[in-house]
């Protein structure tokens, strides 16, 4: 697919896609479904024909060659994940902010996201990284790290259980009502689960984790996030 240029004077926010359930794309699609109150129009990159990778990305939309990216009405790009759902929390209209609403909530809401990415997300994906599936996908295109698997595994299995403990007496992360915390863990989770790519994830020796990956596969929102999104979304 050609890249559209983008034509500053149109004021619209444009948010880069992809065509294929990477948990980068599934975690912002999964906010958009869950929170609600947004519009802006929706270009699809062609992911595994890497042309995120090729000038025409690298140059209009994200030198980092990374998809999800958030183009503002002003022409901006916004990039990594949590920096488009923390905006379109900002700009939605109606609906809960799923960052929290006031100081407190927001502070304690980015303590569990961030300990979320740094203890559980960021390991099994550096694991996986390093599989043969890994190398078929970047194709050269980042430096992997088969040797780090199996410490990256325990790392990986060691959050797992802390969250276990942790998620006794709660329905989700950061209390009882989804917010960033989840929809971040679960869309990396969700997606690796779901694609097979990493099944020691979900492991009945966790009940509360195993239960809350319940909870958050029953939602609407979970059920749309492996599919690319619509060309305008106004929801």
């Amino acid at each position: 697919m050609l890249l559209a240029r983008h034509d500053a004077t149109e004021k619209t926010m444009i948010l880069y896609d992809a065509n294929a359930p990477g948990p980068n794309p599934v975690v912002v699609r999964l906010f958009v479904h869950e929170r609600g109150g947004l519009r802006f129009d929706v270009q699809t990159i062609d992911l595994v024909g890497l042309e995120n990778r090729k000038p025409a990305y690298l140059r209009d939309v994200n030198a980092r060659g990374e998809v999800p990216a958030l183009r503002l009405d002003d022409g901006r790009v916004i990039t990594e994940i949590t920096a488009i759902c923390g905006y379109f929390d900002e700009v939605a209209t109606g609906g809960r902010r799923l960052f929290g609403g006031t100081p407190e909530a927001r502070a304690e809401i980015h303590m569990w996201t961030r300990r979320a990415y740094l203890e559980i997300v960021l390991p099994f994906v550096t694991w996986w990284r390093g599989t043969e599936a890994a190398e078929v996908a970047y194709r050269g295109h980042r430096l992997l790290m088969p040797e780090a698997r199996r410490s990256h595994r325990l790392l990986a299995d060691q959050g797992l259980n802390r969250l276990d403990d942790e998620l006794e007496g709660r329905r989700f992360v950061a209390g009882d009502e989804v917010t960033m915390a989840d929809i971040l863990l679960y869309g990396f989770m969700g997606s690796n689960i779901a694609t097979g790519e990493i099944p020691w994830l979900d492991v009945p020796q966790r009940p509360h984790v195993a239960a809350w990956l319940g909870r958050m596969a029953a939602r609407a929102s979970s059920r749309k996030m492996m599919a690319s999104l619509e060309a305008r979304i106004e929801n």
